[in-house]
Formats: structure tokens, C-alpha cells, sequence
């Protein structure tokens, strides 16, 4: 039988146009690790515990950096330890941009593209899920953050998708459970997308969420919609 209460432990990919509000979001989160890998991206956030590049207690500069910290995070967890309810990876962007530049070192190739049969992309691409899988494993929230970009069909934007190369982007939203897209009207009211309507690359194995489709902007607003369904 489907749990009704918040899904625990979950995977969300969070995507939308930049300073739509992904990493406000994240900082509504309970006991939130945001691993911020955009310079400053985090400077406004609240709540939120932040690891990044200037945090002097584990800096994450690279992937490497990140790779460590996720190897320590699974130590401290295996011993039954609970720091973080939510973490957060900010954004997965930039694990692509680090894991292309190592996929070239590795290769010896100068540019993206030049790989036979396209080993370069799968390199990079296996690099990336690599990241997303050992953060995944961590019994709490895993918070995926990304940009969105038009989605063209025959040179025409249809729609919004995740800004990620072809086969990593569907791979990635393969591997996550739900993908929330973030969006506002002209006035500035933003709400949350759960389910793929107008071209968008949203969705969720949520049977609530999926349901349901969308809700207003903000953690407390999802938390509603489950708080509903139980006293139903």
C-alpha cells in the first residue's frame, strides 16, 4: 500500500530559469545541507547548513571535493548518525560542466564533440550520474537543482526541459523521482509543476503529485498536500 504521509528519503529534481527561487526553495527544506557550487548562489539562504567553496571546514571546489564529501557524509550516516534531513545539490549544471572537463583530461581530447562515436559525451555523462547515485543512497531529501532551457523541435521552443546534454538530461530524470518545474505568471506568482503539461519535462512516481500536478511555490505548500490527503 503507497505511503499518504510526505515521501521519505525521496530524490527532486528542481529545475527553472535562473533566480526563479530553486535554491530559496531548498533553503525551506528541514535541515538542509546545501552543497552550493555556484559562486555565491547560496549568499541569501537562511536556514540552510552550506558547503561550498567558502566553507573552510570542507571546501567543494571540484569534483573530487564533492566526491569526498559524499564518501564522508555515507561514513558518518553508516554509523547511525542523522545531521542532515534534506541535502542539496546546487546545481547539477556545474557537476556536468566539472565532469566534462575531466571526461577531455581523461581522454586527452581538447573539445567537447571531438570523441569517437561520442565517447567523450558518455564519459561525461557517466561522471555526472556517478554523482547523482552517491548522493542518492543517503537516507534523507536529495535535492537536485538545474536550470531549464527551451526545449526546440524543428527550430521552434516548444516547451521547457532540463539544461543538461540529450541523453543526460533523460537519464537523469530517469534516475530521479520526482522533477518539479518552477514557474511564475506575469505578475511574479510562482507555482510548482509535477506533471509533463505545455511541452514541460516534469513529472513524478509520487501517485499524489502525479495526481494532483501542481500546487503554489514553497515547501509548506507541498507539505499541505499531503497533510491533506491524510485527513481525507
Amino acid at each position: 500500500m503507497p505511503e499518504l504521509g510526505f515521501p521519505k528519503n525521496a530524490s527532486w529534481l528542481v529545475f527553472g530559469a535562473p533566480k526563479i527561487g530553486k535554491t530559496d526553495f531548498a533553503d525551506q527544506w528541514p535541515n538542509n545541507l546545501l552543497i552550493e557550487l555556484e559562486y555565491r548562489g547560496a549568499k541569501y539562504t537562511k536556514r540552510s547548513k552550506v558547503a561550498g567553496p567558502g566553507d573552510t571546514a570542507f571546501p567543494v571546489n571540484n569534483l573530487d571535493d564533492l566526491r569526498a564529501l559524499g564518501k564522508m557524509l555515507l561514513a558518518v550516516y553508516n554509523k547511525g548518525e542523522r545531521p542532515y534531513e534534506t541535502i542539496t545539490i546546487d546545481t547539477i549544471d556545474t557537476v556536468n560542466s566539472w565532469a566534462e572537463r575531466e571526461a577531455l583530461k581523461k581522454l586527452h581530447l581538447k573539445d567537447m564533440g571531438d570523441g569517437e562515436y561520442g565517447k567523450d559525451w558518455s564519459e561525461a555523462r557517466d561522471i555526472t550520474l556517478n554523482i547523482i547515485k552517491a548522493f542518492s543512497i543517503l537516507p534523507t531529501s536529495l535535492l537536485i537543482l538545474a536550470h531549464s532551457k527551451w526545449a526546440i523541435v524543428n527550430d521552434i521552443a516548444v516547451g521547457h526541459t532540463i539544461d543538461l546534454p540529450g541523453k543526460l538530461s533523460r537519464f537523469a530524470q530517469a534516475a530521479i523521482e520526482n522533477i518539479v518545474f518552477i514557474t511564475a505568471d506575469k505578475k511574479g506568482d510562482r507555482k510548482m509543476i509535477f506533471k509533463p503539461v505545455d511541452s514541460i519535462d516534469a513529472g513524478s512516481r509520487n501517485p499524489l503529485l502525479a495526481e494532483i500536478g501542481e500546487c503554489p511555490y514553497g515547501y509548506a505548500e507541498l507539505q499541505k498536500l499531503f497533510d491533506a490527503r491524510q485527513q481525507q
